[in-house]
């Protein structure tokens, strides 16, 4: 199964961060080929772990393909990590997770993971010459995303 990584340090806090991933809710505002984001059924456990079906609509209008993804996310406010997970649709096996560490001084690490296989052998093998590519976007988003929310890095 392919799976991709991709890692940042950037000039916000742990929570800054993490308050952008956990709210899949406003993916739809600033992912890249997301056009609907929703979030339904979120319930908090004795642990504080936040857990809801997300289900993001993904377009990609020069193919023609237009998926709607459901998962079941996992938020954990303790580990600063957000995991979905799923295996419908389009999807045979799908793990997301962002980790927020905070590192000190107004910084933190972001480290973002997916591991994916899709049922159609077609679309994994078009896919997975871009998905890398994907990958990087959804992290270059992620850091447009907080430059908008929370000014520009302070040195």
């Amino acid at each position: 199964m392919p799976k991709f990584s991709v890692s940042r340090s950037v000039p916000y806090t742990a929570d800054q961060v993490f308050a952008i991933a956990r709210d899949v809710a406003k993916y739809k505002e600033f992912l890249p080929l997301v056009k609907r984001s929703l979030v339904r059924g979120a319930k908090t456990d004795e642990q504080g772990c936040e857990h809801f079906e997300g289900e993001l609509t993904v377009a990609y209008d020069k193919l023609r393909i237009e998926e709607v993804m459901a998962s079941r996310v996992t938020v954990d406010p303790a580990a600063f990590t957000v995991t979905a997970r799923s295996d419908q649709g389009p999807v045979k096996h799908l793990v997301s997770e962002w980790k927020i560490v905070p590192t000190g001084d107004n910084r933190c690490d972001i480290n973002f993971t997916v591991d994916y296989a899709l049922r159609s052998k077609m679309l994994q093998m078009v896919l997975s010459g871009m998905f890398d590519m994907a990958v990087r976007k959804i992290m270059s988003a992620f850091e447009e995303r907080a430059r908008a929310l929370y000014g520009p890095a302070i040195s």
